[in-house]
């Protein structure tokens, strides 16, 4: 039996004495160690050594002035380390906290951070949340192990202020930091949450019917208090008020974005909606009215079925046909009819009340009524049109609206003709309308021509009639 050894060095050297042959003595003699001492390397590495110590003092002076508990030690360089750190990474930033932070610091901002992101509290969150919280906790975790320990946070500062120190020496850039997770707005928001709340500002507005009907926006802006980093300053904030469709009267609405308080939460903005005046409608709840009766003509009774339209909120025209419950009715000339109408109000429940007139028929020619002339500005359209010699200027614009078949929400702008253009305009709706027969239409609406529907053709043969026959 027997034993062999093999020595792969002693191998390497012979074959090295084979090849190269004897290369003398290896090392740098004491000369040339002197000489390498003094070389621009060795200076800039000495330099860098002794800037990364100054910043190495100046952070644990004032990491003691900070805790009274820190007890740097030259052994902590070279104890092991707790966890196996990268220098690039910057673990303040991942737990929120600054790098001359008490050990106390370190683990309150922890303990916060692991109760949003610990597995355990994240269990009914989706799939993705939950794989993205693991993520986050496993940083916060790495980071406390580096941060917590000081032997080990020493070092990883060591590292560090080496790695800055060198860029000043050698004037490279180091690379940028990594930075997975930043904590610091989450610990704001939790430190913001922990105040006592602010108060309620309450903002009233007032809305369109129509917005309440078909659901729309509300902007209101706000000149409000901001803090930032001590200082304090004001800036302009834009709300934005989605109002949903059927809406209740005075709807409220609470969002915050009001004034900053340094010792509570932010203010709370408390909206209240109400509907604005309509010219058209009036609002009782989730219910609207029409405010003036519709007039059926005097011949309604006549007809075996009833139809006419009416105009409520904007864009809205309710078109009604059925059977007439005026027909064969003679002489029913205060009749009235109530109509209700599901679905035409604020919400699925509300109803639109209206109530229809029908007229007496007229067996002659009224001596109260006066003929009024008019001609528009533009396209000088001349009609004529009927009011009560007591009437008022708002009234006369109604008359115009009838014949022009305009709804009734339709500006109507008349003047007293006269040497301008446009005229002499009204001092109001509610002037009498007096002597005046004459008026100039202005209106935005290009007139071209006067509709002349076949029921109004009726009425007119059979005024004519009824005078000629007087």
């Amino acid at each position: 039996m027997s034993v062999t050894a093999y020595d792969s060095s002693f191998s390497f050297r012979q074959n090295e004495l084979a090849t190269k042959g004897d290369q003398g003595p290896r090392g740098m003699t004491a000369e040339q160690y002197e000489k390498f001492k003094e070389s621009p390397f060795m200076k800039k590495a000495k330099l860098q050594e002794e800037q990364t110590w100054t910043m190495t003092s100046e952070r644990d002076k004032q990491r003691k002035q900070r805790d009274p508990a820190f007890n740097p030690q030259d052994s902590d360089f070279t104890a092991p380390k707790a966890f196996n750190y990268e220098k690039m990474v910057n673990y303040y930033k991942v737990l929120g906290v600054d790098e001359y932070a008490s050990v106390e610091e370190v683990k309150k901002a922890y303990k916060k951070l692991s109760l949003l992101y610990h597995p355990d509290k994240t269990a009914n969150l989706p799939k993705e949340e939950q794989e993205e919280h693991a993520a986050i906790f496993i940083e916060l975790k790495n980071a406390y192990l580096t941060l917590g320990d000081q032997a080990t946070r020493r070092q990883y500062d060591r590292d560090r202020d080496h790695l800055t120190a060198g860029e000043t020496v050698n004037g490279f850039k180091k690379k940028a930091e990594k930075v997975p997770f930043d904590a610091t707005a989450v610990l704001k928001k939790l430190q913001e949450n922990q105040k006592p709340p602010g108060k309620v500002t309450v903002v009233e507005l007032a809305c369109k019917v129509e917005k309440f009907f078909y659901g729309g926006t509300k902007r209101y802006m706000r000149n409000r208090r901001v803090i930032r980093q001590q200082f304090e300053f004001y800036e302009d904030k834009h709300f934005r008020i989605d109002l949903p469709k059927g809406a209740q009267d005075k709807w409220e609405c609470s969002m915050k974005g009001g004034d900053m308080n340094r010792d509570t939460q932010p203010d709370t903005m408390k909206f209240i909606v109400s509907s604005k005046e309509h010219p058209v409608l009036d609002r009782h709840g989730f219910d609207l009215h029409i405010k003036k009766p519709i007039l059926l003509k005097p011949d309604a009774h006549l007809q075996p079925f009833l139809n006419f339209d009416l105009h409520t909120v904007g864009g809205r025209l309710v078109l009604l046909w059925g059977r007439n419950p005026f027909y064969s009715q003679v002489g029913s000339a205060n009749a009235e009819l109530n109509v209700t109408i599901q679905g035409e109000a604020i919400g699925p429940s509300g109803l639109l009340h209206f109530n229809a007139k029908l007229e007496a028929p007229k067996g002659g020619i009224d001596s109260n009524l006066v003929v009024v002339s008019v001609v528009t500005t533009y396209t000088k359209i001349h009609f004529h049109c009927s009011v009560h010699m007591d009437s008022k200027i708002e009234n006369l614009q109604q008359a115009i609206r009838d014949v022009l078949e305009w709804p009734d929400e339709q500006d109507v702008n008349i003047a007293q003709p006269s040497d301008t253009k446009f005229g002499i305009p009204f001092q109001g709706p509610s002037t009498k309308l007096g002597t005046v027969r004459d008026v100039i239409l202005d209106s935005p609406v290009r007139i071209y021509e006067v509709p002349m529907p076949v029921r109004r053709a009726r009425e007119l043969l059979n005024s004519v009639n009824a005078f000629a026959s007087s």
